[in-house]
């Protein structure tokens, strides 16, 4: 999910030397000489970049020329654009224009408090235990670690905004407890990457979280939505542009940082307050409490060896026998990017992975041929993806993943097609948008399983909301004929 340069150009102290290749070698044209394992990041904010040891790499951030003399492509970096949206939104003297906050009894008017200290922490952790409801949100950088780095974390009730500085050094152990309090409602919006790190750092699982992204996709919103858009909507208050890339871990702050952070939660109570009422007038209140607890549960964000190579693009082109290679490479580098503090893409990237599957290398010396496996890593980690590879190959054909990118008919596609289309009026016609509810690759399978008599209890479409909103009447459909009508009412569809 996190994109970040991809080549390497050090090795790990005391690592072996290798031979080095003739200048003009395609080998030599593609990799540096080997320094210390660790990735060429560019400088943070406000430091100065060192070119004295880079100026002639051609694995620098600055085009290079190779030994042929032909200048190389400047590689994408994800710092680096955050680098330069940074100093975009800055320089923009039209966002540190403060927009009239609007008087609502639900949206607190005053600025953040940046809060620093323990006293300032203990304070208004107890302020939010009072309230008993309290909007949440987290400003990170994920490129640079395995696990996002936390940079602020915002708060808000319906009188107060609190900024906190995690990188003060302050105990954010009574605020995680808050998170995981079933008694105290958390806000949040698209709040999964706000809520992993709750269990992690506090060993028990967020608890009672109302997400205003999945409320929206019951109310005949779509879904997913951005919250720009969703606070223009039902409060007509128009945000300032967001600063999802900037220099969040910078100190001080500055008062745009400051300005985005404090209105990214000052308008969610209020928007929450205006779903829970709607949500209770379309009788979903408890379909969204469902979903918005899934999203508290912590094995959503744990590394699964038996699913997380199907995430790779290309994956469902593979045989058996190479899919069981990916799952024990994707393994081997989620191992190895947490050892070394990286997202496992940028540890090394998913096409490479992929191609190490597809054409299985069975020894340390062949690894040279794989295009773009960077040379540290080659040195490093050979006889490790090697004998990853031998563990995949090795595996009798009981134990392979069963391949999944089976390619219909165009009378069998059609038909799932139809049924898709069935799925999405239905949902349309309750208020969800069909993509909280489902997707075409699901629904397509559920038609292959019906029409082929495979089991297909274990779909998400045939469990819990899913199923009592869509899945059992798709069922019905597909096995018994049986019947929807769609109707126009008051401006919108409505089935039954």
């Amino acid at each position: 999910m996190l994109d970040t340069p991809d080549r390497w150009h050090e090795m790990a102290p005391g690592s072996v030397r290798i031979k080095p290749r003739p200048a003009g070698s395609r080998r030599a044209q593609r990799f540096c000489p080997p320094q210390p394992l660790q990735p060429p990041w560019p400088p943070r904010y406000g430091e100065a970049m060192d070119t004295s040891s880079s100026a002639s790499s051609p694995s620098s951030h600055s085009p290079a020329a190779s030994s042929t003399g032909q200048a190389q492509p400047q590689r994408y970096s994800r710092t680096q654009h955050r680098a330069r949206q940074h100093a975009s939104a800055h320089a923009d003297a039209s966002n540190l224009v403060h927009e009239k906050i609007i008087d609502h009894p639900l949206v607190p008017r005053g600025p953040g408090e940046l809060i620093t200290t323990t006293t300032a922490l203990a304070e208004f952790i107890q302020h939010l235990r009072q309230q008993r409801s309290f909007a949440y949100d987290s400003e990170f950088i994920g490129e640079l670690s395995y696990y996002p780095r936390l940079c602020l974390i915002q708060a808000a009730t319906t009188q107060r905004i609190g900024l906190i500085d995690p990188l003060a050094g302050l105990d954010l152990r009574p605020f995680w407890q808050l998170l995981c309090d079933p008694s105290i409602q958390k806000i949040v919006h698209a709040g999964e990457q706000d809520i992993e790190p709750v269990h992690r750092l506090s060993g028990s699982p967020a608890a009672n979280i109302f997400d205003t992204q999945i409320a929206a996709g019951f109310v005949g919103l779509s879904y997913p939505v951005g919250l720009s858009k969703l606070v223009h909507e039902l409060l007509k208050v128009k945000l300032g542009k967001g600063l999802t890339f900037t220099h969040w871990d910078q100190r001080p702050l500055t008062p745009l940082q400051l300005k985005y952070a404090a209105d990214d939660v000052r308008y969610l109570p209020a928007v929450a307050a205006l779903l829970a009422k709607r949500l209770e007038e379309l009788g979903h209140a408890e379909w969204a409490r469902e979903e918005c607890a899934a999203v508290c549960d912590p094995r959503r964000y744990e590394f699964d060896p038996q699913s997380s190579f199907l995430r790779i693009r290309g994956a469902g082109s593979l045989t058996p026998q190479h899919l069981a290679v990916l799952r024990e490479l994707t393994i081997w580098r989620d191992a190895a990017a947490r050892a070394h503090d990286l997202p496992p893409r940028a540890f090394l990237k998913d096409e490479i992975l992929l191609d190490l599957a597809r054409s299985p290398v069975k020894s340390v010396e062949k690894l040279s041929r794989v295009k773009g496996l960077p040379r540290p890593i080659e040195v490093a980690h050979g006889a490790a993806i090697v004998e990853a590879t031998l563990r995949g190959l090795a595996l009798p054909p009981s134990q392979r993943p069963a391949v999944r990118n089976i390619e219909p008919t165009p009378s069998q596609r059609f038909a799932a097609d139809s049924l898709f289309a069935a799925a999405a009026a239905l949902c349309a016609g309750q208020s969800i948008d069909p993509a909280l509810v489902t997707s075409r690759q699901e629904v397509a399978e559920l038609h292959r399983a019906l029409t082929q008599g495979i089991q297909s209890a274990e779909m998400n479409l045939l469990k819990g909301w899913r199923a009592a909103a869509c899945g059992n009447r798709l069922l019905e459909m597909v096995r018994a004929g049986g019947r929807l009508e769609l109707t126009w009412r008051e401006g919108r569809l409505r089935a039954s």
